[in-house]
């Protein structure tokens, strides 16, 4: 069965996996270590163009390529940045590589359990409760590129073309002009500003403000609790998320669990 979902790839399908999959994970460590933030959502659409061209109409083939290569990708950039913080902590990377490997496991297993809990039936999905924005996001670019990518029409399609020589500028400037570079703002952060919505970026801004602010008048107490505050808050959001749905939901959760 999963054989007749998922055909066997052709040779140029293979070709780009292969050489794709090092080249965005390259990318996205860049990305990563550049804006502290990792764009798996816009890399996987850049393999869903790629195999859009190569597979028109192969809906299967786009999505299951873009998840590939993006799930490799984002591993990378993750894998980078916990090795960094575990530096900055003085952690073992032996250590950290076998508890790493031990995540692979009960990671796995604590998220498929958690969604079939919170997530009761897949219809739910991209709905005003589960909005699941990524998601919607690839499932419209493989219905989108089902025809081709001409199927696009010119404007979407001269974006993209001009978007892309805009990144190559960018990253030629510095270069050319090294006296100038902290002039130039940074491609990745350009980019990464076109894939979410506005106020993110407004969030982001007002977040590096305030922390150059308290960099300049307490530099010591920047220096202590800058990336432990900032990092709570972030954690905070998600776990306050699913506490809220445990709230809402948790004696319906408790009774689908013990199969009551």
């Amino acid at each position: 069965m999963l054989f007749t979902s998922f055909p066997l790839a052709s040779t140029s399908e293979t070709f780009v996996r292969g050489t794709g999959q090092p080249c965005c994970a390259g990318n996205l460590c860049r990305v990563t270590g550049e804006t502290d933030t990792t764009p798996v959502g816009a890399m996987g659409k850049i393999t869903q163009l790629a195999f859009g061209a190569l597979s028109p109409g192969n809906m299967n083939v786009n999505l299951m390529s873009a998840n590939i290569t993006a799930a490799a990708a984002s591993s990378s950039a993750d894998l980078l940045t916990d090795l960094k913080s575990g530096y900055l902590l003085g952690a073992h990377p032996r250590k950290q590589f076998i508890a790493q490997f031990a995540g692979i496991f009960v990671g796995t297993l604590v998220t498929v359990l958690s969604f079939r809990l919170l997530v009761p039936d897949a219809s739910v999905l991209g709905s005003d409760q589960f909005p699941a924005p990524a998601a919607q996001t690839w499932r419209a670019v493989a219905l989108a590129l089902s025809h081709g990518v001409r199927s696009l029409g010119p404007v979407k399609i001269w974006s993209i073309a001009i978007g892309g020589l805009v990144g190559v500028i960018l990253t030629l400037l510095p270069r050319i002009f090294p006296a100038r570079e902290h002039l130039i703002p940074s491609p990745a952060g350009l980019g990464l500003a076109w894939t979410f919505h506005w106020y993110y970026g407004l969030l982001f801004f007002i977040g590096a403000a305030l922390g150059w602010w308290v960099q300049k008048r307490h530099p010591k107490l920047s220096e202590e609790f800058t990336f432990p505050v900032a990092s709570g808050w972030i954690a905070g959001e998600s776990l306050m998320g699913v506490g809220i749905v445990m709230w809402e939901n948790g004696p319906a959760l408790a009774r689908k669990l013990l199969g009551f």
